[in-house]
């Protein structure tokens, strides 16, 4: 796993410093409508959602974000896998999820602002769709029906996370 810290870095934003891929707001769309992050979403909203992101395609081991990384945005993997990395006591890396097509990273720094709670890395070649902090404040004054569904799905991507991490926990302190 290539993942170093950042430390020292103030706002590495790895993602963002790779060239955009030039798509159309159609093809842009289908990207989205064809993972099953798109289901709360009816077509329509889809496109308008779509005019707000940016598609990457990126090379394997391409660092996402660094954990403590106070750069804002979401990623929507429609391609490939994300490794999630968190950095142990020693400094050391460790994989903590792997995510695939269809599911996001990054939700919770474009709702409060924090620091990134984890890193991220590419495990091979990857389709990226992003939505950054400065694009989500514009879609929630121009499209606020579109942003409430994002905000409810991104609230009912968290409660899932929490009871995830609730049920790892308790197995976790019965020694299973």
């Amino acid at each position: 796993m290539p993942v170093k810290s950042s430390k020292g870095a103030k706002s590495f934003s790895g993602l963002l410093n790779q060239p955009k891929a030039g798509v159309s707001l159609l093809d842009k769309a289908n990207l989205i409508d064809g993972t099953s992050w798109a289901d709360e979403f009816s077509f329509p909203q889809v496109k308008k959602l779509a005019t707000f992101m940016d598609v990457y395609h990126v090379p394997e081991e391409t660092v996402l974000f660094f954990e403590g990384d106070k750069t804002p945005y979401l990623v929507l993997i429609v391609k490939g896998q994300v490794h999630v990395v968190k950095f142990d006591s020693m400094r050391n890396p460790r994989r903590i999820a792997t995510l695939g097509t269809g599911k996001t990273i990054g939700e919770m720094t474009i709702i409060d602002g924090e620091p990134r709670s984890a890193s991220a890395v590419t495990s091979g070649e990857a389709t990226l769709m992003v939505m950054t902090a400065d694009n989500f404040n514009r879609l929630v004054d121009e499209r606020p029906r579109v942003a409430v569904v994002l905000v409810l799905k991104i609230a009912k991507l968290m409660s899932q996370y929490l009871r995830q991490t609730s049920g790892r926990l308790i197995d976790h302190l019965s020694g299973e």
